[in-house]
């Protein structure tokens, strides 16, 4: 089906053609006529062509160039596609004009970096907390932003986490500075204020830690004349000795909370302050058998599945603690009879400390949770057990010191896989 262009230059050439016919029918003119007609329709076609590089390079003002047929069709339609396209800017740069008038008004630092870490744009809080000021555009944002933690975190390209820091520029405040990539290789650094947040968190963490130091001392004073008055023969004997037993348990389990909350907090603290050393954890797990033979007794059957000549960089004793938690709650959590496995390897992305068991299982909607201080999948069976509800609050806290991953797999009756993965790098 022909266009409308296409349609109305036939209608021209047509039209031409009839009108020239009639002048050579008349004149007897053939070649003269048919000459005229090829001379006068190129020559139209070229003025029309110049009347439309005319429009379109701007120099005429007029809506639409003179011109008729074909080029009077494409004229509209290229008009139309232009309208259509200024349509378009004006919308986008709208929206952009919204999305930076929005950006002025949100309380967090926003600031836009190009491949080359300069600075494109930034928000009015930029200026209070950062000291980013106008001339400052184009500028490298490590020469504006001088913190030394920021620097490094800029320089290393691990965007994936946060960085917290105290201000230089403004004293007595903690910023959560996180960089996130947008639109190719342009960056946005969005930094928050959290001193408050950071603030709260710390008087938790000193609470916590100096109300179970100052537990610790009565609970064994406590627990020493229980012992006493248990060992000590006499009449009381026989009417006390299971009420004395039963608050020795119980005093037992309050010194194991206070304990773990101590190293919780003392974590937490980022008290871990060593620099890493190389841990034979072979030679580790080794003991944790002795051990586990011992928690578990003849009622579990263990297997040890370690590369004897794989060692870590890290804390020692804090990966003792994660290694004798998980190996404590798989024996825990199965029945007797249970078999657990654990195995210390490497593959080609990280090096694995798991423990797998055929125990009681974790439902799937308990999973995300079981990190949470406290959190309990089975409260009843915790509390008979001796667990604590902090063992996996430790296990993350520490792993997170290694840069290292919990990960969870559980079918719920067939048994649990517990599995820690610290970078390859850490390799020893």
């Amino acid at each position: 089906m022909l266009s409308n262009g296409i349609k109305r230059e036939l209608t021209w050439i047509i039209t031409s053609a009839w009108v020239l016919l009639f002048f050579a029918w008349v004149t007897d003119f053939w070649l003269i006529s048919l000459f005229i007609f090829i001379v006068f329709y190129i020559s139209r076609q070229l003025w029309s062509i110049r009347k439309f590089e005319k429009w379109m390079d701007g120099r005429l003002q007029n809506t639409y160039p003179p011109v008729s047929g074909f080029w009077s069709e494409l004229t509209y339609l290229v008009s139309k596609k232009q309208r259509a396209l200024e349509k378009h800017v004006d919308l986008n740069l709208y929206k952009s004009e919204q999305f930076k008038a929005a950006s002025m008004l949100i309380p967090d630092v926003i600031v836009s970096l190009d491949q080359y870490n300069n600075i494109e744009w930034f928000n009015t809080v930029s200026k209070t907390l950062l000291g980013i000021r106008k001339q400052d555009k184009g500028s490298k944002i490590e020469s504006v932003v001088r913190q030394s933690d920021f620097v490094q975190y800029l320089k290393a390209g691990d965007f994936s986490k946060s960085l917290t820091v105290n201000s230089s520029y403004r004293p007595a405040r903690t910023y959560e500075m996180q960089i996130i990539h947008y639109f190719e290789n342009h960056k946005l650094l969005v930094v928050r204020d959290i001193t408050e947040l950071y603030q709260l968190a710390q008087i938790r963490r000193d609470f916590i830690a100096n109300a179970s130091h100052e537990l610790r001392t009565p609970l064994t004073v406590l627990r020493g004349y229980l012992e006493v008055m248990i060992d000590t023969p006499g009449e009381h004997q026989e009417n006390w000795r299971l009420p004395l037993e039963h608050m020795e348990t119980q005093s037992h389990r309050m010194q194991t909370i206070i304990e773990d909350l101590l190293t919780l907090s003392t974590i937490e603290a980022e008290s871990i302050t060593a620099e890493k050393k190389t841990v034979d954890v072979p030679k580790k797990l080794q003991q944790l058998e002795i051990d586990a033979q011992q928690l578990g007794g003849e009622n579990h059957h263990f297997t040890f599945e370690i590369d004897q000549s794989l060692k870590i960089k890290g804390y020692a004793e804090p990966l003792k603690s994660v290694f004798m938690n998980l190996l404590s709650n798989a024996v825990r959590y199965s029945p007797d009879g249970g078999e657990i496995t654990v195995r210390w390897y490497k593959d080609k992305q990280y090096v694995v400390f798991e423990v797998q068991d055929n125990g009681l299982g974790i439902a799937q909607e308990h999973i995300p949770r079981l990190t949470e201080r406290f959190y309990r999948v089975d409260k009843d069976r915790s509390r008979v057990t001796g667990g604590t509800g902090l063992g996996l609050a430790i296990v993350k806290h520490v792993l997170e010191k290694h840069e290292a991953r919990l990960s969870i797999e559980s079918v719920l009756g067939k048994g649990s896989v517990f599995r820690c993965e610290f970078p390859i790098k850490l390799a020893r």
